[in-house]
C-alpha cells in the first residue's frame, strides 16, 4: 500500500475550503476502497492553467493493476492509454453517441476532452489500457467533476470498473453485426448484377450476331470492315463484364468521381490481381 500522501492540495497553498473538502473525499474514498468492490475509487485533481493531471488519492487496487506508485500513476496510465471511449449522451439516454480516440490522438486532444468533462460535471469513459502484449485490458471511469474557483483547481471523484468481458463481448457483437450487414450488401450486389447480366446478355449477343451477318456481307476491303469488328470486340467485352459480375463472391468497393463509391468488379470477383 502506498501509505505516503501522494497529493499536492493538503500541502500546497490552497484554501482551507478545498482541504476540508479534500479531506473529506480522502476518508470517504478510503473507507470504501476497504469494502472489497470491484469498483476501485481514486480522486484526481488539476489546474485551470495546466495540462497534467496529479493523484490525491489511489486505491491500492489501481496501484497494483499499473504496477506503480501513487505519483507515478498519471504517467503510467497516460501511456499505457491504447484507446479512449467518450460516451456523450443526446437528449435522452437512450440516445448515447460513443467517440474513439486513439491514444496518440488523445494526448492532442487532452485538454478539450477534459473541457467538455468540467462542463458537463460527469465523464463517462472506458479506457483501453495495454502494459504489454499479454496484458490488455478495459476500465470504465465514471467520475463527479467539481470546481474550485478561488483556487482554480478542478478535483474528480471517480470510480474504475474493469470491463473486459463487457467490451470484448460488444466488439463480437459489433464484427457479427458488421458481417451480417456485409453479407446484406453482398446478397443485394449479388440479386442486382444478376438482373443486369439477365437484360443484357440478349441485346448483346444479338448486337453480335447482327454484326456477323453484316460482316459475311461485304469483304475486307470495305470501310465497315473494321468499324464491324470494333464493334464485335466491344460486344465481347460487355460478355466479359457480365462474367465477372456473375463470379461476384465478397462486398468491395472502390473510390468515384465526386466522393462516390461503386463496386470494385475486379476485386469483388477475386480477380484483382489476375
Amino acid at each position: 500500500m502506498d501509505d505516503i500522501y501522494c497529493g499536492r492540495i493538503l500541502d500546497g497553498d490552497y484554501s482551507q475550503a478545498l482541504k476540508e473538502r479534500l479531506k473529506r473525499e480522502l476518508d470517504a474514498m478510503a473507507a470504501f476502497d476497504c469494502l472489497g468492490s470491484p469498483a476501485i475509487p481514486y480522486v484526481s485533481a488539476w489546474k485551470e492553467d495546466q495540462k497534467d493531471l496529479w493523484y490525491e488519492f489511489a486505491s491500492d487496487n489501481l496501484l497494483e493493476i499499473m504496477d506503480c506508485t501513487c505519483r507515478e500513476l498519471p504517467v503510467k496510465f497516460r501511456a499505457s492509454v491504447v484507446d479512449h471511449y467518450m460516451y456523450k449522451y443526446q437528449e435522452s439516454d437512450e440516445n448515447i453517441q460513443k467517440e474513439v480516440v486513439s491514444g496518440q490522438e488523445l494526448a492532442r486532444q487532452r485538454q478539450s476532452i477534459r473541457s467538455e468533462g468540467t462542463e458537463s460535471e460527469y465523464v463517462e469513459a472506458v479506457y483501453k489500457i495495454s502494459l504489454g502484449e499479454k496484458s490488455v485490458f478495459w476500465l470504465k471511469d465514471e467520475a463527479v467533476i467539481e470546481e474550485f474557483k478561488e483556487d482554480k483547481v478542478f478535483l474528480s471523484r471517480g470510480c474504475l470498473t474493469i470491463v473486459t468481458k463487457e467490451m470484448e463481448a460488444e466488439a463480437a457483437h459489433m464484427k457479427e453485426e458488421g458481417q451480417r450487414l456485409e453479407r446484406g450488401k453482398l446478397q443485394g450486389v449479388l440479386e442486382m448484377a444478376g438482373a443486369v447480366c439477365h437484360e443484357l446478355n440478349q441485346p448483346v449477343m444479338a448486337i453480335s450476331g447482327y454484326a456477323d451477318i453484316i460482316d459475311m456481307k461485304i469483304s475486307e476491303d470495305d470501310p465497315l470492315h473494321d468499324k464491324l469488328e470494333k464493334l464485335k470486340d466491344q460486344a465481347l467485352r460487355v460478355g466479359s463484364i457480365t462474367q465477372k459480375l456473375m463470379q461476384i463472391v465478397k462486398y468491395k468497393t472502390k473510390d468515384f468521381a465526386n466522393g462516390e463509391k461503386i463496386i470494385d468488379i475486379e476485386a469483388a470477383a477475386g480477380q484483382e490481381d489476375e
